[in-house]
């Protein structure tokens, strides 16, 4: 059967309700006639339209004739065929193919395989991708003339209007119709996917985009399916059970939130709150959390040591770093941070392991060096924090703001 007619009317809603018996459909309050069953666009141009195309020109390598016109006297018109391809251009376009599949993006779902060569478990999608990018690159400059290029390119042309898009398929359509006229093609090329070409702006109007309605996610489901059934006596029963399975378990993932019935343990989220940036450090070194604020520094313990000690030790960081040697603590606020990224690299010192009750073997053990008696000596020591705040320091005649960086209290 063969649809070559394009100006026949769909069928009316009124018409499918007087059939005997009536289509269930009509009961629905949403039907609405013939758009209600929509088009497929991965079916219907990909494997549809696509296969056809591959079909009209590959007559030299599958050696059909029924694509051909067919006389009266039942000899077959081969010398005007519009879609003439030497059998040695189609072997040099399968050479192009195999040779560009290294440059194919992964963006792409099919196979882009030689068509040309087997064309055996070719699926849809790689028929889209025959469609939409070999066809106009490869196929269409080894056509016979400017005709049969111009209607071929009009499948593969895309535009937002739909009007714009019913020319092109009508052009592709009428192309077709006078090569059957002139008896240079035989009317088999009117298939029924070539018919539902010329519905698509129809459909689209009444349900939207093609895509929305696609069989792309259903056929990729089948393809999860059909890797795992294994049963090779009852695979009925087995595919059953394996949709069931699925069933089941996505009901319970929408009904429940697995997580928050066992009441798994989370780590914590993360923020800007959760770090502080080194000021005009040239390494972008960071501290985090968690933090620990203590003020004078006079009673409090940093970490088992006594705060004239981390005084102590702080003054002289300041005179080695800033060269001055009269420097007095004021009321000063010290933060104590509890972990160190420098250089790509997580120090986590003894507060950050037992602030968080952590067991296991850390990498808080430290080597620097330091000179000592005119000789620079390397020392293996534990680090017990990482200091960072800005402390107010006498200099005897007024009060500086200087800040404390990057500086660690080594505890031996």
């Amino acid at each position: 059967m063969y649809f070559d007619d394009i100006s026949v009317q769909l069928r009316p809603l009124e018409d499918f309700k007087v059939d005997n018996p009536p289509s269930i459909y009509t009961q629905l309050s949403t039907f609405s006639g013939s758009s209600f069953f929509a088009l497929d666009e991965l079916h219907l141009i990909a494997r549809g339209i696509g296969k056809l195309v591959y079909d009209l020109i590959t007559v030299t390598l599958t050696k059909e004739t029924k694509i051909y016109y067919t006389h009266p006297d039942n000899t077959l018109n081969t010398t005007e065929y519009p879609f003439h391809i030497p059998r040695a251009d189609l072997v040099t376009i399968g050479n192009c193919i195999t040779s560009s599949q290294k440059y194919i993006p992964p963006s792409i779902q099919g196979s882009f395989d030689d068509v040309f060569a087997k064309i055996d478990n070719t699926r849809a999608v790689d028929w889209l991708d025959f469609l939409l990018y070999l066809v106009p690159t490869l196929v269409v400059p080894y056509l016979p003339n400017r005709a049969v290029k111009t209607a071929l390119l009009s499948l593969t042309l895309t535009s937002e209007l739909l009007d714009e898009m019913e020319s092109y398929f009508k052009h592709w359509h009428s192309f077709l119709y006078k090569k059957v006229q002139n008896n240079t093609l035989s009317r088999s090329v009117f298939r029924p996917v070539q018919h539902y070409l010329v519905h698509i702006p129809y459909i689209i109007k009444q349900q939207g985009p093609l895509r929305c309605y696609s069989t792309h996610s259903m056929e990729r489901v089948i393809g999860i399916f059909s890797k795992l059934i294994k049963s090779k006596s009852k695979g009925g029963r087995n595919a059953s059970f394996l949709v069931e399975q699925f069933a089941i378990h996505n009901y319970t993932s929408m009904a429940i939130s697995i997580c928050d019935e066992v009441n798994l343990i989370r780590p914590k989220p993360y923020g800007r709150e959760s770090y502080m940036d080194l000021p005009n450090d040239p390494s972008d070194a960071q501290l985090w959390e968690p933090f620990h604020q203590f003020v004078n520094l006079n009673d409090d313990l940093v970490e088992g040591v006594g705060g004239p000690s981390v005084k102590e030790a702080l003054l002289i960081y300041y005179r080695r770093t800033t060269g001055l040697t009269s420097h007095e603590f004021g009321d000063s606020v010290v933060v104590v941070a509890a972990r160190l990224w420098m250089n790509s690299t997580v120090y986590s010192p003894c507060m950050y392991q037992r602030k968080k009750n952590k067991t296991s073997c850390g990498n808080h053990y430290v080597m620097f060096t330091c000179p000592y008696r005119k000789e620079i000596q390397a020392y293996y020591c534990e680090y017990s924090a990482f200091y960072c705040g800005v402390l107010p320091i006498s200099t005897g005649t007024k009060a500086d703001l200087v800040t404390c960086a990057q500086t660690c209290y080594l505890q031996v």
